[in-house]
């Protein structure tokens, strides 16, 4: 006779039957919303659906167990990502300059012959070379405002290009990240990089007999987006080390990643100029960093293990079979449907930003007096205006060469100067002064999420839980855009090189606002109810690629075109006009106070359940742990959903994933009905009698 704590093959079978349908039911959730959950599946892969099944925790346990086994060499760990990011960031940016320079006497031998050719005299190429006559060649191209409108034109064909196909692509690479693992999307984007790197080599020798080639330099960006750009690639690393590192140690390792990426790009302009010094030649250092992309891509496709399991990775390719399949049954709708589907699916990259729309809330429980809770909306807002500067460096540097008569080599001195104050004051002075001047956080207590389920109260230990001040880091933010304004302002009254420089260092200081304005969010979210926190945060990342990579370079590049031949120095205080429409939007922003703010915090972290009566199951607990207070067993959590369990006080524990399709029967002296997750389901709770589990046949109660 079977245990009764034992599952029958009738039930097994069903609740195989269930989980089939359940795959079937859920088919669009991961690929179809992709990119809606975007940095949610990419950070948080076991939370991506709640139809999370035994046998799938299962095998991956087993599987898990299998690669503890294995050598280190042959492990994922985060160490592996640590120690080859900064060299990535040094080839980088130790680019930035030199492709400016590149980008100036190619056009000037285009649209300015005369210019670039005045010295006939001066033997060698101007472009491949780094000669005594070669600045003085490249400071005039640089000073020809004709010359400047041509290369912010084409810069920004170049920038954008990259950045829309991003935008467009990087929701059907996240989506295949899951499917054939995060490994396999970074070597992807490696390999854009070197097409980029090798097509810019190869045209830039091109033209030395045929100047106008220098176009065919757009079908490097346009490969590279394709295959994911630097957004799939951030967004594939981010995920490795999330798949990889604990919840309590992310915070850590993000915190080293951004470390040793600012250390890489101090690193990288100085290297770069170095390099060039050296040489001679200025597309020198473009070999030198297409020799670091092909390391990495060796290192990524054949050293650096899979984080993502076999099982989850079969698990995700048979939802997106399921979604491919429902796809074709909507080729049978009619002309109208299909065409809203596919304009739906064309800018479905937008679907992550419905996170900033405004709460609507009723005014005392009126329903005819509404209010809009505009916080969320405001801080999205400034984030995008701030992320849209970084589309500046370009002609910042252009501005630069031309007003100063700098070389990528001066550049790449500046430029490493910039970040090397950058990463200082974001490693060494943010932290100081945020202990010094951030007040103490608020510690409450709450039932530890690592109590068993079958745990009784007396057995019950409390965890503190800090709750930190929302002011100090909204006020860091408005602090930091001053600073941004009055480094802005500097560097556009700068006359001097030196002025320029100190300016340049002052403004970097403000980088403090990026952390400061993204804790103010996630905040705001709680604050409003919101709990699938990797949903903000894609939002986010979609508003900087839109700023960043789109609207920044277009913005900027339409600005300096019309204005370098007058008033080259616009686009500074342009940029000083942005900060301050980031700071008015911030200055909108109303806090909640503190006891909404602690009690909403709680909410999102855990569900109190009180003792010596059933459990209210809330919305947060489909996936997670229920704690059941005094003289009563665990409820059935995620797989109760459309059935009843009878469970009584004092009891063993049920079986709680094969109830699914199964009713069980428990002595009771009273019921009470678990709310909210039980979908109109009852479970009956009783006192002072023994558990039944009936795992094959339904009874009366005992």
């Amino acid at each position: 006779m079977p245990s009764l704590l034992s599952p029958s093959r009738k039930a097994v079978s069903k609740h195989r039957d269930l989980l089939g349908r359940s795959f079937t039911d859920e088919s669009e959730e991961l690929v179809y919303e992709e990119t809606a959950e975007l940095f949610h599946h990419f950070a948080h892969p076991e939370r991506q659906t709640t139809d999370d099944t035994l046998i799938g925790e299962v095998i991956d346990e087993e599987e898990e167990a299998k690669i503890k086994k294995l050598p280190w060499w042959k492990r994922p760990s985060p160490y592996w990502l640590l120690c080859v990011l900064p060299f990535t960031a040094v080839a980088m940016t130790a680019l930035l300059a030199p492709r400016v320079e590149i980008y100036t006497i190619l056009v000037c031998r285009q649209i300015k012959p005369d210019i670039y050719y005045e010295k006939s005299s001066l033997a060698g190429t101007a472009l491949l070379s780094s000669s005594a006559s070669t600045p003085t060649r490249s400071q005039l191209c640089a000073a020809d405002p004709v010359v400047q409108a041509g290369v912010s034109k084409f810069a920004t064909m170049m920038t954008t290009s990259m950045g829309i196909l991003s935008c467009l692509s990087t929701g059907w690479w996240s989506a295949f990240s899951d499917r054939y693992g995060r490994c396999r999307v970074m070597g992807i984007s490696v390999i854009g990089l070197l097409l980029t790197d090798l097509n810019f080599i190869f045209i830039v020798s091109l033209t030395e007999r045929f100047p106008g080639a220098y176009w065919i330099l757009l079908l490097g960006p346009i490969l590279e987006g394709c295959l994911g750009g630097f957004t799939s690639a951030a967004a594939a690393i981010h995920a490795y080390q999330a798949d990889v590192v604990d919840e309590h140690r992310r915070s850590r390792f993000f915190s080293l990643v951004l470390g040793l990426l600012f250390v890489g790009m101090a690193v990288g302009p100085t290297l770069g100029s170095l390099v060039i010094r050296s040489t001679g030649r200025l597309i020198s250092i473009f070999y030198v960093s297409t020799g670091i992309h092909f390391l990495y891509a060796l290192f990524v496709w054949f050293i650096l293990p899979e984080s993502l399991s076999l099982s989850y990775r079969l698990r995700a390719r048979e939802k997106y079979a399921q979604r491919l399949r429902t796809d074709v049954s909507e080729d049978t709708a009619s002309l109208g449907i299909r065409t809203l589907n596919a304009v739906k699916k064309l800018f479905g990259f937008l679907a992550p930003l419905n996170v900033f729309f405004p709460e609507v809330k009723e005014m005392n429980n009126n329903p005819l007096k509404k209010k809009r809770n505009w916080n969320l909306t405001l801080v999205g807002l400034a984030y995008f205006m701030v992320t849209s500067l970084m589309g500046i460096y370009t002609y910042a540097f252009q501005y630069a060469a031309s007003t100063f008569g700098w070389t990528s080599e001066t550049l790449g001195y500046w430029l490493s100067l910039v970040s090397g104050t950058k990463a200082f004051f974001l490693a060494a002075i943010l932290p100081l002064a945020i202990k010094l001047f951030k007040p103490k956080p608020k510690v409450v207590e709450m039932p530890s999420e690592t109590v068993p389920l079958l745990s009784s109260s007396d057995q019950k230990t409390l965890k503190k839980k800090e709750i930190h001040s929302l002011a100090f880091d909204l006020n860091l933010a408005r602090i930091s855009l001053l600073i941004e304004i009055v480094g802005f302002m500097c560097m556009g009254f700068a006359l001097t090189p030196i002025a320029f420089t100190a300016s340049g260092m002052f403004w970097s200081m403000g980088a403090a606002f990026t952390p400061a304005n993204q804790a103010v969010a996630l905040a705001l979210f709680t604050e409003r109810g919101g709990t699938e926190t990797g949903r903000l945060f894609g939002a986010l990342s979609v508003l900087q690629s839109l700023g960043s990579q789109i609207l920044g370079p277009s913005l900027f590049a339409f600005i300096y075109m019309k204005t370098v031949a007058t008033y080259p120095r616009t686009i500074f205080f342009v940029a000083v006009g942005a900060v301050v429409v980031s700071a008015t939007l911030l200055a909108f922003v109303r806090l909640p106070n503190e006891h909404d703010h602690s009690h909403a915090t709680l909410v999102a972290e855990e569900s109190d359940i009180s003792s010596g009566s059933s459990a209210h199951s809330h919305a947060m607990l489909v996936a997670e742990e229920s704690d059941i207070s005094s003289g009563s067993s665990a409820h059935s959590h995620a797989m109760l959903v459309a059935e009843e369990s009878d469970i009584s006080s004092g009891s063993s524990a049920h079986s709680h994933a094969m109830l699914v399709a199964e009713e069980s029967d428990i002595s009771s002296g009273s019921s009470a009905h678990s709310h909210a997750m039980l979908v109109a389901e009852e479970s009956d709770i009783s006192s002072g009698s023994s558990a039944r589990t009936i795992l094959n046949h339904t009874d009366g109660p005992a």
